[in-house]
């Protein structure tokens, strides 16, 4: 099922406000969405940077001129101790601080990978598109997509999206033993047709021309209800997904 911001947005009034770890240097831009997210009601922004009593305003939004690894390890800090419950992160994004992440995830919620998921709203239609993983790991085998499949599907559920459809994307839409991410993706359709997903379809592989196009998919052969109706794009490698995103 496609999702509308709209939709999104009216689900997030029925949410209580998550407390929310920023960290990131001044910009205004962010300042006035963070700020119109609080009156809102949907978070409870804490500003990591600054002094520890001052961490603990709650109807204040600011930024600290201050070291950003600082900052960092206070925000996951509080996420450690379940006195935040997200990060929203605007400093420079490098190896370290992935390293910094998986870390702290490994910590928090025992060792199940990070990935990272863009949201989109499609110009054509206005429907929500999900990329997966456009950050993070560089180059995941069969074992880590699994993970960026499950974090991707607790990702659209949280949006309000269910009965989800996800292509597995391939350079071609054939299995080839000589490439690895054909293989992937088709272990994990044959997962999801064996209900390890949930109420989730995964197909593929598929390339990107079949999984946008149903016609496209069907002149290749492939009869399947996600093309043309992707929900989530799982790219094979970050060099891909990052480009395409």
């Amino acid at each position: 099922m496609h999702l509308i911001l709209e939709a999104i947005m009216e689900n997030a009034i029925q949410q209580k406000g998550k407390r929310l770890a920023i960290t990131g240097k001044k910009d205004p831009v962010a300042l006035a969405a963070i700020l119109a997210a609080r009156d809102r009601g949907w978070i409870e922004p804490v500003a990591c940077g600054g002094p520890l009593s001052e961490l603990r305003k709650e109807l204040e939004v600011y930024f600290v001129d201050s070291d950003i690894w600082q900052a960092r390890q206070e925000a996951l800090s509080l996420l450690r101790n379940k006195e935040a419950e997200a990060l929203l992160d605007m400093g420079p994004l490098d190896n370290r601080f992935f390293s910094l992440l998986n870390e702290a995830g490994a910590q928090i919620k025992n060792t199940h990978l990070l990935s990272y998921v863009s949201v989109f709203m499609l110009p054509k239609n206005g429907l929500m598109t999900l990329l997966t993983d456009t950050l993070i790991n560089s180059a995941p085998g069969l074992m880590e997509k699994v993970q960026i499949v499950e974090n991707a599907i607790k990702v659209a559920n949280a949006l309000g999206i269910d009965r989800l459809k996800i292509a597995a994307l391939g350079p071609l839409e054939l299995v080839n033993p000589a490439i690895p991410s054909t293989l992937d993706a088709a272990i994990l359709s044959k997962m999801s047709e064996r209900g390890q997903f949930g109420d989730v379809i995964v197909e593929g592989p598929l390339g990107m021309d079949n999984a946008e196009s149903a016609l496209a998919a069907q002149h290749k052969g492939i009869e399947s209800p996600v093309p043309g109706n992707v929900d989530v794009y799982l790219f094979p490698d970050l060099e891909s997904a990052n480009i395409t995103a």
